[in-house]
């Protein structure tokens, strides 16, 4: 079993995709309130993430390091790493994947935070429903993107969140870092319960400053599946997640996954 559920990788490799599209018909204005809008009421608002990174509500800039590293990629793979003592002993350890583009060029890493030996143990105990923090690291070790997820014991709700205290110099056009500051988050991803079917609903924030999450697209995969759309409003596919098979031993033995934006 997978620790870090396939949710936390369809949310990161989908929002990558995703925040260039239009918003969807929910908005979401708190936690669990959710508002239907009217149909005659969508609009196409501005994206969160622009080209020019000129809208004042824009959260991730152009030149921010996540889109320079990450989301400028039209294709991401993302492969987890072999842990030896989960192939051997059953003991699972904290998860780390590489991120690589349509080349196989490696271009960040995905490592889950191992905080402490009693977070170890309750690993063992917890597995798909536990809490995880998951850092995105870039090539030279600094931390772009941060995946949490709290305890979820049916359906997880997973918030990407941008590295506290990194902002971006006007005037430079370079990324500086403050201490004690807030991270930013960018999106999160609600699991909706299906008997059979893998249902999520992926939103994304309206503004830097602004409490609501706008919808931008949904996935609804049959059991089992190897790939996951990405639809909008309309019905339209804006971006796919796909599970390649790569090999009986790996698929049985070493929970190898290879996803695709």
């Amino acid at each position: 079993m997978l620790l870090i559920t396939r949710s936390c990788i369809k949310h990161f490799t989908t929002l990558s995709k995703a925040l260039t599209n239009t918003p969807g018909r929910i908005i979401r204005n708190g936690s669990f309130r959710r508002v239907l809008r009217e149909k005659n009421q969508i609009t196409n608002t501005p994206p969160i993430y622009t080209s020019n990174g000129s809208n004042n509500i824009d959260i991730i800039k152009a030149n921010d390091p996540i889109a320079t590293t990450i989301l400028n990629e039209p294709t991401i793979i993302i492969e987890r790493q072999i842990e030896f003592m989960n192939v051997f002993l059953g003991f699972e350890q904290a998860n780390r994947y590489a991120i690589m583009d349509v080349n196989g060029n490696k271009i960040a890493t995905m490592m889950e935070r191992d905080f402490s030996i009693t977070k170890a143990i309750m690993r063992q105990f917890y597995r798909l429903h536990r809490p995880f923090l998951v850092d995105v690291f870039d090539n030279w070790g600094n931390v772009i993107m941060t995946i949490k997820r709290p305890f979820s014991l049916i359906n997880s709700h997973i918030k990407t969140i941008l590295p506290p205290s990194a902002y971006v110099d006007n005037v430079s056009g370079s990324t500086n870092y403050q201490d004690g500051k807030q991270g930013t988050i960018v999106g999160e991803t609600i699991q909706n319960w299906h008997l059979w079917r893998r249902r999520y609903e992926l939103f994304q924030k309206e503004g830097k400053e602004g409490s609501k999450f706008d919808q931008f697209g949904r996935i609804d995969a049959p059991f089992l599946s190897f790939d996951f759309p990405v639809t909008d409003a309309n019905g339209k596919i804006t971006a796919s997640v796909d599970r390649n098979w790569v090999g009986l031993g790996r698929e049985m033995f070493t929970r190898y996954r290879c996803l695709h934006r």
